[in-house]
């Protein structure tokens, strides 16, 4: 899926589950006519066979309840139907748009946090029903190399001063965290060795230190920062959220085992229950909602995921 090329001939499309395929066809069709404006011959003709293949295979799609995620280039062609899309998308650049996939993968997850820093920029990040922005700071802090009649040891002294002034401001500004997002983990990332000068300046509220389980090496800050913080982690924090679903159905067979009383599951016997219930854990597919409980929803396919699925689908602990 992730095909990069050394040109910008790498045609990437979503197509979302409720989207009409002749609604990509009709936006295939008016852009054919600008790759006639590319100089590179190479390039307008490698877009040119990329256009080709995916109207070849959107002329007889494959059926799917989820939408389509369709990348093709001048050499290669991939599809998939096995995640549901929500929005269209179209992108052409030198490797595929993976941005939109790593949003829907990133929403599988528990409730995360994402600090990127430098000594210039700070970004703060949740990510749960969506991506959120919730903070950009800058420093004001100058280069490293003094200016005027200034001498180099006091430059660097108020320099170093300005820094720690802003670990400071990015440890209260990330209070929120704790305070109104409630996040389960907490990545830092960044450039060089700033991030770890921020964690041992003890600005970081104690609460959000015991919820950091990645230190990532970043090109970017912003908001592209705290993008290529969620693709460089995504396969580790699948790997946990996964743990952490066996861990939670193990302890409701452990539960089921030792007082069966203190278990209900099934729809229906909820309903009844409810006001005995204090926390619900179903899979995905069940869309129940029960505002006011405590509720787990299990995203990732495995032997856990079958056994809820085998008491109804939906399990409550009293």
């Amino acid at each position: 899926m992730y095909l990069k090329s050394l040109n910008h001939d790498v045609i990437t499309v979503y197509i979302s589950k409720d989207s009409r395929i002749q609604k990509t066809l009709d936006l295939l069709k008016r852009e054919e006519p600008l790759v006639q404006n590319i100089k590179s011959r190479v390039t307008r003709q490698a877009i040119e066979t990329a256009f080709q293949k995916i109207k070849s295979f959107l002329a007889n799609p494959p059926f799917s309840q989820n939408g389509y995620i369709i990348v093709a280039s001048g050499t290669d062609f991939a599809y998939t139907t096995e995640v549901q899309i929500e929005k269209d998308y179209y992108r052409c650049g030198n490797e595929f748009y993976a941005e939109p996939l790593e949003e829907i993968e990133a929403l599988k997850l528990y409730p995360i946090g994402i600090i990127t820093l430098d000594t210039q920029e700070a970004t703060i990040a949740y990510i749960g029903s969506r991506i959120e922005i919730l903070k950009h700071m800058t420093s004001g802090v100058p280069g490293k190399h003094s200016k005027g009649g200034q001498s180099q040891r006091r430059f660097e002294r108020e320099r170093e001063m300005e820094i720690l002034n802003f670990f400071r401001r990015i440890g209260d500004a990330a209070k929120m965290l704790v305070e109104s997002y409630l996040i389960e983990e907490l990545i830092i990332s960044g450039c060089g060795e700033t991030k770890r000068k921020f964690m041992d300046a003890k600005y970081l509220d104690y609460r959000l230190k015991g919820k950091i389980t990645e230190v990532i090496d970043t090109q970017y800050t912003g908001e592209h920062g705290i993008r290529e913080t969620l693709h460089k982690v995504l396969p580790l924090l699948h790997k946990n959220a996964y743990a952490k679903e066996v861990e939670v159905v193990e302890k409701v067979l452990e539960t089921l085992g030792k007082n069966f009383e203190m278990v209900v599951y099934g729809h229906d016997e909820i309903q009844r229950q409810l006001h005995l219930i204090r926390k619900i854990i179903k899979i995905e597919e069940v869309k129940d909602e029960y505002p006011g409980v405590e509720t787990v929803i299990l995203r990732f396919q495995g032997e856990h995921y079958d056994k809820i699925r085998g008491l109804g689908g939906i399990v409550g602990l009293k």
